[in-house]
C-alpha cells in the first residue's frame, strides 16, 4: 500500500500535509479503524502529522519487527550470483529501504553494492575505487555487456573450431592457389 501511495504522491507532487490526507481517504476496514483510534494516541494534538512519522506507525503495526529483522539480513546478504547487475540492483534497492541506516552515506550504498557482484564484475570495478553509486551501477551493466560480448564470442569460436573451421579452410585454399 505505501509503495502505491508514493507513486500517486510522485505522480501529483504531493507536499507533507496532503500525503497523510490522501492516505487516510485510502485506508479501508481494520486500517481505517486502526488509524482513527491510533491518530490521536500516537501524535499529539495540534502537531501535524508527517508522512514519515504515519509510515513509521503503519509499518510497526503491519509489518513486525521480526519481518523487518529478517528483510534487513536479506539486504546483508544480497548478492548477484545469477541475476544479472540490472535485476541485482533492483533487488538492492528494493531491500535496501528497509535498512537505511546500512546506506545512509552514498559511499557506503556504493561499497555495499559493489560488494554483493559477482567476482568477474567486482574485479574490474574495484581498481576504480567509484565512490558514486550512480556511476558504479552504470560501469557494472558496462562490464556485464563487455563480458557477455566476450562470452558470446568464445562461444561462436569454439562452435566454428568443432566445426572444422570452414573459414580458414578456405582462407588456407585461396592462399595456397595464389601460392602456385
Amino acid at each position: 500500500m505505501i509503495d502505491e501511495m508514493e507513486k500517486i504522491f510522485a505522480l501529483l507532487n504531493c507536499i507533507d500535509a496532503e500525503k497523510v490526507s490522501l492516505v487516510e481517504y485510502q485506508l479501508q476496514g481494520n486500517a481505517d479503524y486502526w488509524w482513527k483510534a491510533t491518530e490521536g494516541t500516537v501524535f499529539t494534538e495540534g502537531v501535524d502529522v508527517t508522512w514519515t512519522g504515519f509510515v513509521g506507525v503503519f509499518y510497526s503495526k503491519y509489518f513486525s519487527d521480526c519481518a523487518r529483522d529478517k528483510k534487513v539480513m536479506e539486504f546483508m546478504q544480497l548478492t548477484q550470483n545469477n541475476l544479472t547487475v540490472d535485476q541485482y540492483e533492483v533487488r538492492f534497492v528494493e531491500l535496501s529501504r528497509f535498512a537505511p541506516r546500512l546506506i545512509e552515506y552514498l559511499e557506503d550504498k556504493a561499497k555495499r553494492f559493489l560488494n554483493g557482484l559477482r567476482p568477474d564484475i567486482r574485479g574490474r570495478l574495484v581498481p576504480l575505487n567509484l565512490k558514486d553509486y550512480s556511476e558504479l551501477y552504470e560501469r557494472a551493466q558496462l562490464v556485464e555487456r563487455d563480458l557477455m560480448s566476450r562470452n558470446q564470442t568464445s562461444a561462436y569460436q569454439a562452435r566454428a573450431q568443432s566445426r572444422g573451421d570452414s573459414s580458414n579452410f578456405c582462407y588456407n585454399k585461396r592462399s595456397h592457389q595464389v601460392g602456385k
